[in-house]
């Protein structure tokens, strides 16, 4: 590929790497510290070293194998050593900025794009990436748009998956249970009744079938005359747009923390789509809002047309 050709960049960055790394040596020479003294956090120790480790190899990993390389005439993407290709904006259905918060300190924002064939790709962005990604989203925008059927690509079949990401929630769920079922052995070898940790050790098994039940069975399909919706094994149904009495989003705000010391409390944020059958049964459903902002807003938008007629 020719360098030249290249306006803009989004890689992984080295500055996220450098920083993994300066931690990771960080508290490797702690954790080396605890062990020379014999000191009783070594187990802390150890644990937050593999934590500094594992936030060290995907820094390393995005640094090597992440890049968005953004041209006049098309678009390099690549998200993994096998992945990389070459696209043209003529192939390029849709392109779109989504985001969402999950706490007061940290909003999640995705850069997408669907290709002809329906397949849609998402990549995290940051405030440095805006210029890039509004040229981006320039260059989609200006391409000869008469190839496409604008009336059809507006009815087009969207789908909402519990699989977007849905592996690396799950490996990062069972990282976590297993580092603190870990934990929770050194307590129990040092005198604390084990009885004390079945509670957590039971929210710890709860979270990884749930993350699991989420990958397998929640999907919405957002179709031309209605949708299907199902976050469970049991309760997927489809429903007609001309059915549908109410239909709206709602964000809810949580604090968790130590209610003694609001310093440390964090809010959390999450975003429910709220739907009502004309025979009053209500459905509230949790989404993704950084991951599937446009594919709520079209449902809801659907809804409301039909509700028009």
């Amino acid at each position: 590929m020719d360098k030249k050709q290249w306006k803009h960049k989004i890689t992984g960055g080295k500055a996220g790497l450098i920083l993994s790394f300066i931690m990771l040596v960080g508290f490797s020479a702690l954790a080396f510290w605890f062990h020379v003294t014999e000191n009783g956090a070594i187990i802390i120790g150890r644990i937050v070293v593999i934590f500094a480790a594992l936030a060290f190899s995907l820094a390393l990993y995005r640094a090597l194998f992440f890049k968005v390389l953004i041209g006049r005439d098309g678009f390099f993407y690549q998200s993994n050593p096998g992945n990389g290709r070459h696209y043209r904006y003529s192939e390029i259905r849709k392109a779109w900025v989504s985001s969402g918060r999950e706490s007061s300190r940290q909003e999640m924002t995705y850069c997408n794009y669907e290709t002809a064939d329906g397949k849609v790709v998402r990549f995290f962005i940051t405030g440095a990436d805006t210029d890039a990604v509004e040229y981006f989203l320039q260059r989609v925008e200006a391409v000869d748009m008469v190839s496409h059927d604008n009336e059809a690509d507006d009815m087009r079949d969207l789908t909402i998956s519990g699989k977007v990401q849905g592996i690396q929630r799950i490996a990062a769920v069972i990282f976590i249970v297993t580092i603190f079922l870990i934990l929770v052995n050194s307590l129990v070898e040092i005198g604390i009744p084990p009885i004390v940790n079945i509670i957590p050790i039971i929210a710890s098994l709860v979270s990884v079938i749930y993350v699991i039940i989420q990958y397998c069975f929640y999907k919405i399909e957002i179709q031309r005359d209605g949708f299907f919706c199902r976050t469970n094994p049991f309760n997927g149904q489809y429903y007609r747009y001309c059915d549908i009495a109410y239909c709206a989003t709602k964000e809810i705000r949580r604090k968790f923390g130590s209610i003694w010391d609001p310093g440390v409390r964090k809010t959390r944020y999450f975003h429910i789509l709220i739907f009502a059958d004309r025979s009053g049964n209500k459905r509230k459903v949790l989404y993704n809002k950084a991951l599937f902002e446009y594919e709520i807003n079209v449902l809801v938008s659907r809804i409301e047309k039909e509700k028009q007629r």
